[in-house]
């Protein structure tokens, strides 16, 4: 993917060494952590080793997928991580996901960099599909899915987990 991406409020760009303080706050939040299939994260030292892994999964990806740090213009401000990449790491299915910090719910940002993957990942990666899975419980994250085109599935189990399975088609 040619990063970074830039939508109208938010640059989407790969994932620095240095950004492991700021994404701190997104992996070391119970809040957050807590719709995901991973624990949070005990220290910033910890949320370093989770970065670099990411960092190394994004590395070994095909072009355009992968995990990449989230910042809104102008101000450069760490807003969390978001991405495009095959589920569980294998496929052959397409996840969109996004994890922003809580200070920054309910703005749009998830929506408006989910929409920007996703149309992405139709015109320029010629995806036929792409997939959110989503804790039934996690209703911001379930309207963001709505909002992006995306519509309901179904039940699926993924990650170890009992999921919402939702869906958008190529035009």
């Amino acid at each position: 993917m040619p990063l970074p991406l830039a939508t109208e409020r938010l640059f989407i760009r790969p994932f620095r060494d240095d950004d492991a303080t700021a994404l701190h706050e997104v992996f070391g939040s119970p809040e957050v952590m807590k719709w995901t299939p991973s624990p949070p994260s005990k220290d910033v030292a910890e949320t370093a080793e989770r970065l670099a892994r990411t960092m190394a999964f994004t590395a070994r990806q095909p072009a355009g997928f992968g995990l990449w740090a989230l910042e809104l213009k102008g101000s450069n401000e760490f807003l969390g991580q978001v991405g495009l990449f095959p589920v569980e790491g294998k496929g052959p299915e397409v996840e969109v996901a996004y994890e922003l910090a809580p200070r920054v719910w309910g703005h749009g940002y998830a929506t408006e960099a989910a929409r920007a993957l996703i149309d992405y990942g139709f015109r320029e990666m010629q995806l036929q599909r792409v997939v959110a899975l989503i804790l039934p419980a996690n209703t911001r994250s379930r309207n963001v899915a709505s909002k992006c085109a995306m519509t309901v599935e179904g039940p699926g189990r993924f990650y170890g987990l009992d999921l919402v399975v939702y869906a958008r088609e190529a035009p």
